[in-house]
């Protein structure tokens, strides 16, 4: 059963899981990447497996990851120059329009489609913002404070990031080059801000939020 369905009251959620059961779905490897020829005819995407990257390139041509999407996550498709990429073996969800329409005929389901769709735009909009520190170290830091809240797991006080992120990643997350990631993410470390256990970045605190 989909994530994005757990939450949902037994009779919403067999609703759901029945409209869900006949719109299309979408394996992908990890490593391969999907532009809009791919979802033709899409409302959006739910995650139902794997961490997906949404990237769009800027007019300088610089790719920017613009979300990470995990398990239960709600995407819009991509847009024109807007790529999906896969960062480990996925599956996706292709909600057709007759799909959304009938998600929404059942007011409870309506709501978690539009709460996940919001947090989307939440999402995006924490993002954009912190581009609005010149400071290299300071942007990764805010950006590590959101993918800790977003999908990090917390233990004793340390939040593990639960993305296999690069500082290739990083850098287009924050408009940063993969260089400057290396430095800012040396300093950090030396202020005991993270730690690095391997492939995964811990925080020594919890985020609020």
């Amino acid at each position: 059963m989909s994530q994005f369905l757990e939450t949902m009251p037994p009779l919403e959620r067999h609703h759901a899981a029945r409209v869900l059961a006949l719109c299309p779905t979408l394996s992908l490897h990890g490593g391969e990447a999907l532009g809009p020829g791919a979802f033709p005819e899409s409302a959006y995407l739910v995650v139902e497996q794997g961490i997906l990257a949404l990237a769009s390139r800027s007019c300088w041509g610089r790719r920017v990851i613009l979300a990470f999407a995990t398990e239960g996550s709600l995407l819009p498709p991509p847009k024109r120059d807007e790529i999906l990429s896969a960062m480990t073996n996925s599956m996706l969800i292709t909600v057709t329009p007759a799909a959304h329409r009938a998600l929404l005929q059942h007011p409870l389901t309506a709501e978690e489609v539009v709460a996940q769709l919001l947090a989307a735009i939440g999402e995006r909009q924490e993002s954009l913002a912190q581009f609005a520190n010149v400071a290299h170290a300071e942007r990764l830091r805010e950006k590590l404070l959101q993918l800790a809240r977003l999908h990090g797991t917390s233990v004793d006080g340390r939040v593990s990031i639960e993305l296999p992120l690069t500082h290739e990643l990083l850098g287009q997350a924050i408009g940063s080059a993969r260089e400057t990631v290396t430095i800012s993410l040396r300093a950090l470390e030396h202020e005991g801000f993270l730690v690095r256990e391997g492939r995964s970045y811990v925080l020594m605190g919890a985020p609020e939020g």
